[in-house]
Formats: C-alpha cells, sequence, structure tokens
C-alpha cells in the first residue's frame, strides 16, 4: 500500500502546481469563466481545473502504473473528452456538437476497448441477465449518460469533484478487494488530482496570487463523468481474462445521485416544452440551497447522500445479498426521489418556516 501512498501524494503535487501554471495562461487564452446571467460568481476565474487533473493523472500513470493497452487508450480517449471540453469552455458548443463528441468519444471506449454489459447480473430474481448484442449500444448510452450527468450536475463550488471522489474512494475499496492493483492505483491517481483542485476551488480566492480561485469546467466534468463510467462498467463485467471486481448493481448505487437527477430535470424540462439540454437552476442542490441551506451545507448534504449510497451499494454486495434486493433499493429511492421532486416547493416553504425562519424581536 506504500505505492498508493505515494501515488496519492505525486498526483496531488502535480495537480496543484500544474494549476499554478495554467492559471496565467488561461487569462492570456481568455479560458475563463466570466459572471453574468445565471453565473453569480466574483471576478473572472480560470477554467483549468480539468485540464490540470487530466495532466496530473496521466504523467501519475506514466511514472507509477503498470500501462496494458486499456490503460493506453483510456488515457488517450480522456484526453480527446477533455479537448472538447476544453473547446466548449472557450467557444461554448452547441448542445448537438457536444453530443456527437460524446457519442465519438464512447464508442472509442465501447468498440475499441470493448468496455461493454456482458451481463447485468440477477436483477429481477429469474437468474442472470444478459443483453447480447445490445451491450454494446447501451454501454453507448450509459458512458453519455455518466458524462452528461457529471457535467449537468456541476452547478456549484467543489459538487462534482467532491461527489467524484467518493466514487473513486469507493473504486479503490472495490479493485483493492479484489486485488486488481493496476486499477486500484489508477483510481487513485483521480483522488490525488481531484483534491488539489478542490483546494483552489473550494477555498480559492478570485484575486489571491498564491491561491487563486479555479472551475473544472466542462473539460473537467465531462472526463470525470466518463472516467468514472469507463471504471464501473469494466469492473463490474467478466472478460475472458479477468473476473468482475464487484457486481453490475454495484456499479448503479456509485451513479445513483447524478444519474437520476439528470434524467428528472431532463423529464421536467422537455416536460414544460423546452430542450432536455436547456440550463437552468432546479437541480436538487439547487432546491436544498432554495430552501435556506448555504452552499457549503448543500455540499456537505450532497455529499452525505452520496457517501451513503456508495458505502450502501457496497454493503449489499459484501454481505452477498441477493442482486435483485439492492436494485429494488436503489429503483425506491428514485421513486421516493421523484415524490420529493415534484413536492419540493413544500419542503422549502417548510424548511424557510420552520428550520430558517427569522427570529421574533
Amino acid at each position: 500500500m506504500e505505492k498508493g501512498y505515494i501515488i496519492l501524494a505525486v498526483s496531488f503535487v502535480l495537480a496543484f502546481t500544474i494549476v499554478k501554471v495554467l492559471k496565467p495562461i488561461a487569462h492570456w487564452a481568455e479560458l475563463v469563466d466570466k459572471p453574468g446571467g445565471r453565473k453569480d460568481h466574483a471576478g473572472v476565474i480560470p477554467l483549468v481545473g480539468g485540464l490540470a487533473i487530466y495532466a496530473s493523472v496521466l504523467l501519475t500513470t506514466f511514472l507509477f502504473v503498470e500501462q496494458p493497452i486499456f490503460i493506453r487508450l483510456f488515457l488517450l480517449a480522456g484526453g480527446l473528452i477533455v479537448f472538447m471540453g476544453m473547446v466548449d469552455d472557450r467557444y461554448q458548443l452547441s448542445a448537438r456538437f457536444r453530443l456527437v463528441g460524446q457519442f465519438l468519444v464512447s464508442c472509442i471506449f465501447v468498440y475499441g476497448l470493448d468496455v461493454q454489459f456482458y451481463a447485468f447480473g440477477d436483477l429481477i430474481g429469474i437468474g442472470e441477465l444478459n443483453p447480447g448484442w445490445l451491450g454494446y449500444p447501451l454501454a453507448v448510452l450509459s458512458l453519455m449518460g455518466a458524462v452528461n450527468a457529471m457535467n449537468m450536475l456541476d452547478g456549484m463550488d467543489g459538487l462534482v469533484g467532491s461527489i467524484s471522489m467518493v466514487s473513486f474512494i469507493g473504486l479503490v475499496a472495490l479493485f483493492g478487494a479484489s486485488g486488481d492493483s493496476t486499477f486500484q492505483y489508477l483510481c487513485m491517481t483521480f483522488i490525488g488530482s481531484t483534491a488539489a483542485f478542490l483546494i483552489f476551488n473550494l477555498w480559492g480566492i478570485p484575486t489571491h496570487k498564491a491561491i487563486g480561485k479555479v472551475f473544472m469546467g466542462d473539460a473537467g466534468s465531462m472526463f470525470l463523468g466518463l472516467s468514472l463510467g469507463v471504471l464501473l462498467i469494466y469492473g463490474s463485467q467478466p472478460q475472458a481474462a479477468k473476473a468482475a471486481a464487484f457486481s453490475p448493481v454495484v456499479a448503479l448505487w456509485f451513479v445513483l445521485l447524478p444519474m437520476t437527477d439528470m434524467f428528472t430535470i431532463m423529464y421536467r424540462r422537455v416536460k414544460r416544452g423546452r430542450s432536455p439540454m436547456a440550463p437552468d437552476r432546479t437541480h436538487i442542490h439547487h432546491i436544498i440551497m432554495r430552501a435556506g441551506f448555504s452552499a457549503k451545507q448543500t455540499l456537505y448534504i450532497m455529499l452525505l447522500v452520496q457517501g451513503a449510497f456508495v458505502v450502501v451499494g457496497v454493503s449489499f454486495y459484501v454481505s452477498q445479498l441477493p442482486e435483485w434486493l439492492s436494485f429494488i433499493a436503489a429503483l425506491v429511492l428514485v421513486v421516493v426521489y421523484q415524490l420529493l421532486m415534484q413536492r419540493s416547493w413544500r419542503f422549502i416553504r417548510w424548511s424557510k418556516r420552520h428550520l430558517f425562519a427569522p427570529e421574533a424581536t
């Protein structure tokens, strides 16, 4: 495990250093986020967090992690999504262009690296469900879903980075328990790199020279979403040369929060006659903040929920409880989420009246 600590330290230092190097370049290249419209942050913020995370993961992996062809192509295709995200951050690409790019990059993993669904496990109590040839297109859709779920969730400081870190920590434990040290170390590079970014994102000050604030940008959120999706599919599927590190239903728990939030928001937008990709402020973290909680309190609530989901999913697996039971529990939470979102105005009104009501004078 000593090597793991070295990987965490090196990836952290590299990402921290790269952010500081890229910040002045970002201002020169106008790769920045300016306040206005729905963006109420102070100052002009460099969008270099995603670039720093990717560069740190790439360099740390090259130095310390075994590199079979899968890892090499993983980093190459990850670089493509980072590049597309960077261009989007700079020039605001259309939703259609982004979806086409995400589709092509996802196809590299699915058809080039054979990251597909061979089996879904015993989800409904009748035995193993095998999708057959549908495993390929379903994997493409799943990766695109993970990319967009993380991208759409990136609406407040530290949220996507922190939620990703919780998931990667869970993957470190699962890959480690299965004896797959290569992918365990790969996940550690993400943890160290993202932790360094969060220092600038959560505690950075826009005008501070030493620790100036930076954002992740679409490059970072899409890279983290894609990487998480690929590793969850890869780890949950048996292949000729390896057994699955964990069951497919465990992977569902790791992305349950961002994916449920994304599909709920998209459904509500379509129902209102809007584009499912149109931005708004109706995500779960927006509702929590509207109820009176501060940004930091909202972040802690979201992290608590994500951590609980990861722990529950892993616990079902470790306890060797039936997969269908874990799947039903996840579906119940999705239904509960929908009911709560439909009555979110009641929660907002109750919270302001009972939790944040001004004291009588």
